[in-house]
């Protein structure tokens, strides 16, 4: 092999990984979609989940996050943007969708699992939390 194929194979695996990160970055920090209605709570994109109102055992506002313990799967951009699964002091294992380090934080009891999530605005938060918590209220 010549030395520039094997530099031509380099600079395109190079481009293929930065390509690759430039996606789960983009996607990673973009704000979920959340569809509330009487029967389900469904968050959308990268560790996204759909909650049966009925499956719902704890429903509650926090104005600080836990003790993260660690990472055990997903992305943390600088705690600009913190997805995946991680293993919170009080909590334990924690379907984690955060895009600010301050309040308020959503926090939702299932039965095998935490979800918490909240937005960069915090009126954001609140104002999906008061969503949920009318549903919630109905089942």
């Amino acid at each position: 092999m010549q030395k520039n194929d094997r530099r031509n194979i380099r600079l395109i695996i190079n481009l293929i990984i930065i390509a690759a990160l430039a996606i789960v970055t983009y996607f990673g920090t973009r704000p979920p979609h959340v569809e509330v209605s009487r029967s389900s709570v469904k968050i959308s994109g990268l560790y996204g989940v759909e909650l049966r109102m009925q499956d719902i055992e704890k429903l509650e506002l926090r104005e600080s996050l836990p003790q993260i313990r660690t990472r055990i799967n997903g992305m943390d951009l600088f705690g600009f943007a913190r997805r995946g699964i991680y293993d919170l002091e009080e909590l334990g294992r924690t379907r984690l969708i955060s895009f600010s380090n301050g309040g308020p934080f959503i926090l939702i009891r299932t039965g095998n699992e935490w979800i918490v999530m909240n937005f960069k605005n915090p009126n954001d938060t609140e104002a999906l939390y008061q969503s949920i918590e009318e549903a919630f209220n109905q089942r």
